[in-house]
């Protein structure tokens, strides 16, 4: 039921119980006054009528005069609570009556007996007339004897009609004040829902748990004060970052525990965006706005990120990180290649260094000219042998296959992607097998990335410690990771950019064996159209020309160390698995 209605209804029902229980007692007071206020005017006219000396002289003489009997009817003329007046001697026989042939003719009623000895007192009985309020009252003489009764009453019916009278007249107030209650609730009601913005309780209790619960699953921080500059809420992470307990802030001033984010600017209409703040030994980025309503400033908010996070999240997202790393392992390897010329040459071996100079001259340039001659993308060519040398230091063999073929700028990604997507597969791959116990199994990565102006192949084949079904179906959480707290958003940052390019990704793999990733681009990037093929000649080393499709991508080019390019027959891994291309 509606606001609306349960106030309409309460009031109404409260309203209609109270008067109800009032109009009943009152009603019953004043039918109870009515009553005795009648019966006391019965007793005070047969009072004064039976001390009448008229009456006397009429009781002694036997019969009423005509000017006492005149005088009798302008009583129960003008007193409409005065029905009948009879006159009776000691025989109970009527010396006057408002009926005139009724008079000499016996009292009726059988209740006067007590009005004979002397008694005064009310009663009710049957008359001639029909049922009746009575009062009797002796006559006496100036001696004390008695001479007769006064009967001076009033029919039940006319006293219905007055106690009916009574009761309308409060049903009447009982209505009117009925009416008035339930207009004053219907206002009521809607001057309540105004207030509440037209939202129903239960409407604003689940929205106020919804928006609970949204805030807190947000990793950013959010932190709100009133017009005073107390905080009213905080969510989760706002405390974790905090460090606080769950509702420790709230209604406390802000300046007198964090006069870092100097929030209270905010209500004087100041905005600022990614402002720097040092707290403990970190730094928040921080947002203040201020909260408006109704064209008025009712308190302040800020919104707070971890800048390690964000810019860790960078790092990912542009594939910056990779690109260093790459950078890295480069590095490492000149060095070491320099350790091993200078150590030649400090022992005067300068036969051995000349041939070990030559040597890794023509692995080197064995090696970049492969890549480079297959990736026309610079940035991502240079992320790929870095990853070679990554896999060299670690014992693991990166394989690329020599259909891969890209162009310089690719029709399906951005470069900031490829690095992306290229990145974060070959790393994942590379903890993957790392993840494994067996120290002498073949550890191998193999990677196509293969374009023509129908779409985007990327696989990528590992020998690591492989998924399970459930892990699989899992891979598509951001933040999923069996390596531990703070890892698993790599795979999550793909499949985004999977979804956003409107590409697909495919995973198939076996617990122990490995896991084979297949990612397809289909849709040009916006802006970008499909540039006329151009033929790319044969390489050496290969079986044929450069394959139209990645369909015929079967075989690979192992590049084992600097020196050696050699073809790898069938479309098997080393572990016997078949690897999806």
């Amino acid at each position: 039921m509606k606001l609306v209605s349960k106030i309409i209804w309460l009031n109404v029902l409260l309203v209609s119980a109270m008067l109800l229980l009032t109009v009943g007692l009152a009603a019953r007071h004043s039918v109870g006054l009515l009553e005795t206020d009648l019966e006391q005017n019965l007793n005070n006219v047969a009072q004064l009528l039976a001390t009448n000396q008229l009456i006397i002289d009429a009781m002694e003489a036997g019969k009423v005069s005509p000017s006492l009997e005149k005088y009798l009817d302008d009583i129960l003329a003008n007193d409409n609570n005065i029905d009948i007046i009879t006159l009776a001697d000691m025989r109970a026989i009527r010396l006057y009556h408002p009926v005139k042939e009724r008079i000499g003719q016996a009292f009726q009623g059988g209740d006067e007996g007590p009005a004979l000895k002397g008694e005064n007192y009310s009663s009710k009985a049957e008359g001639t007339l029909g049922y009746q309020k009575r009062y009797f009252y002796p006559v006496f003489d100036s001696d004390g004897k008695q001479l007769g009764f006064v009967h001076v009453s009033m029919l039940m019916k006319n006293l219905e009609l007055l106690r009916n009278q009574v009761v309308v007249i409060h049903l009447q107030t009982l209505l009117a004040v009925f009416l008035v209650g339930a207009v004053a609730s219907v206002f009521l009601a809607a001057n309540i829902k105004r207030s509440l913005l037209g939202l129903e309780p239960y409407q604003i209790a689940a929205s106020f748990l919804k928006r609970g619960e949204i805030m807190d699953s947000l990793e950013e921080g959010l932190l709100a004060i009133d017009e005073r500059g107390s905080v009213i809420l905080h969510n989760d992470s706002a405390g974790r970052m905090l460090e606080l307990e769950h509702g420790d802030l709230v209604g406390k001033d802000i300046d007198e525990h964090f006069p870092q984010f100097k929030l209270k600017e905010t209500l004087t209409g100041l905005k600022e965006h990614n402002r720097q703040v040092a707290l403990n030994e970190q730094v928040i980025i921080c947002d203040r706005l201020p909260i408006n309503a109704r064209d008025q400033i009712i308190g302040g908010m800020a919104i707070l990120r971890d800048r390690s996070e964000v810019t860790k999240l960078a790092e990912q997202i542009t594939g910056f990180n990779h690109v260093v790393d790459a950078l890295r392992s480069n590095t490492h390897e000149f060095m070491n290649q320099l350790h091993v010329i200078l150590g030649l040459l400090q022992g005067g071996e300068y036969e051995e260094a000349k041939q070990f100079i030559t040597k890794i001259g023509h692995a080197q340039s064995a090696t970049v000219s492969t890549v480079a001659k297959n990736i026309d993308n610079r940035v991502l060519a240079a992320l790929i042998l870095g990853k070679i040398n990554r896999c060299q230091e670690l014992g693991v063999r990166m394989i690329v296959q020599p259909q891969s073929t890209i162009p310089r700028h690719s029709l399906f990604l951005s470069t900031q992607s490829l690095l992306t997507v290229v990145g974060n597969l070959v790393e994942n791959a590379i903890e993957a097998i790392n993840a494994k116990a067996d120290p002498e199994a073949d550890d191998s990565i193999t990677l196509l990335i293969y374009e023509d102006k129908q779409s985007l192949l990327i696989t990528l084949d590992d020998t690591g410690i492989g998924l399970t079904q459930e892990e699989i179906v899992k891979m598509s959480q951001y933040g999923y990771t069996t390596k531990g707290a703070g890892r698993g958003t790599g795979l999550g940052l793909v499949r985004g950019l999977v979804q956003s390019s409107s590409g697909e990704f495919t995973v198939e793999s076996e617990k122990g064996v490995g896991t084979s990733m297949m990612l397809t681009f289909t849709t040009p990037r916006p802006g970008r159209k499909p540039a006329p093929a151009e033929p790319r000649p044969a390489e050496s080393g290969s079986e044929g020309p450069v394959p139209e499709g990645p369909e015929t991508a079967g075989t690979s080019v192992q590049i084992l160390s600097a020196e050696t390019v050699e073809p790898v027959a069938g479309t098997e891994n080393q572990a016997g698995r078949k690897v999806r291309h």
